[in-house]
């Protein structure tokens, strides 16, 4: 086995909250390729495509895996839920004659897309079938994700279409088609009569969507006497009232209620119970 394979597929769109899942058919994708083997280097860009047909992902994945002379057809599949399957974690086939292509990290060689670029099939019959938002968010956020991994931008993507466009203004393929069939609230312009999306339109949302992603925010410590004069010491809850008291370093001791409580807590976090009668013991040195 020769080349770069990504066995970490699956968990890097997980991680990224998309949606995986694989089948009998799909087993052993981590080690499968196209007969050259890995890819000769980290992908450039990822390639978007649709499978132009109507049937199951099952029916898809068989096809691509078992069924196709060339196969493996492409490196996953992105099914009408959202979900994708993969196909390949090595170099596959699906792309064939196009380019040269440039992107952030250098360029792609003429009829060099398989092994350069990793590319998604995604189920849709291409001549109007309705693209749901789940999968059009999926396909943002599948391709996002990888080209984070490889290193690429955001833009880093290309369409099958776009790839095999020709000096003379023409194009070998469609997709990602059409244009008027995506459901919103994101809707690609067309760049020709088929209904091809808009490349400069697909790269501009995909970057806007990798810098919308919220960055997790890391938990606030809670503050100690160091950090604030005002930060509690202990925290007793007087399991008869319901109230809670704070005991400072300095020993005073004050109850908390209602709208003081709550304002604790946004800042502080949830009071820690203890046994009501360590309150009552604290409670003379008020």
């Amino acid at each position: 086995m020769t080349g770069l394979y990504y066995p970490q597929l699956l968990d890097v769109l997980r991680a990224a909250g998309v949606a995986v899942a694989e089948s009998a058919t799909t087993a052993g994708w981590q080690t499968r390729a196209r007969s050259s083997g890995g890819f000769p280097s980290t992908p450039l860009a990822v390639m978007w495509h649709h499978t132009a047909s109507s049937t199951t992902p099952a029916s898809d994945l068989s096809w691509m895996i078992d069924g196709c002379p060339d196969a493996p057809v492409g490196n996953m599949l992105l099914d009408r839920t959202g979900t994708v399957w993969p196909v390949a974690a090595g170099a596959a086939n699906t792309a064939g004659k196009g380019g040269p292509s440039t992107f952030s990290r250098g360029t792609v060689p003429a009829d060099q897309g398989n092994t350069r670029i990793w590319s998604v099939e995604a189920q849709n019959d291409g001549v109007g079938e309705a693209w749901p938002t789940v999968q059009l968010d999926a396909y943002f956020t599948a391709s996002n994700a990888l080209s984070a991994m490889f290193g690429n931008l955001p833009a880093d993507i290309i369409g099958h279409a776009h790839y095999t466009f020709d000096s003379g203004g023409g194009y070998r393929k469609i997709d990602p088609a059409t244009s008027d069939a995506a459901a919103g609230p994101w809707w690609p312009g067309s760049i020709n009569t088929s209904g091809t999306w808009n490349l400069d339109d697909m790269r501009d949302e995909a970057t806007r969507r990798a810098a919308t992603v919220p960055t997790p925010t890391p938990p606030t410590p809670t503050p100690t006497p160091e950090d604030d004069d005002m930060a509690a010491t202990f925290i007793i809850s007087n399991t008869g009232n319901g109230q809670v008291a704070l005991v400072y370093g300095d020993g005073r001791l004050t109850g908390l209620a209602g709208a003081d409580l709550a304002a604790y807590i946004a800042r502080f976090g949830e009071p820690i119970p203890t046994d009501p009668v360590v309150f009552d013991d604290m409670a003379g040195k008020g």
